[in-house]
């Protein structure tokens, strides 16, 4: 289950962030009686986080290399360092 949302048997370039992977099959926050129940709010939020940065940043580029954290059941960052310019 860990590698579900990373599998390459149904994602091409798995562990590769894609705007526009189709979100089909996806399992961030679960299915049926395991589904999160906040999913909704969660999306939500980043909805408007998303259109916040849209509306008041011109770029954003890595300026290294991404950090993950040790983690037998979770794959996320420790540090992303990023230059922001504001429009």
């Amino acid at each position: 289950m860990l590698s579900a949302n990373r599998d390459e048997t149904r994602w091409e370039r798995p562990g590769q962030f894609d705007i526009t992977r189709r979100v089909s099959g996806h399992i961030g926050f679960g299915t049926g009686i395991h589904g999160c129940v906040g999913q909704m709010v969660a999306r939500l939020e980043g909805e408007a986080v998303l259109a916040a940065l849209a509306a008041r940043v011109a770029s954003i580029e890595m300026t290294g290399e991404p950090v993950y954290r040790d983690s037998s059941g979770l794959r996320a960052l420790s540090s992303l360092p990023v230059r922001v310019t504001t429009k």
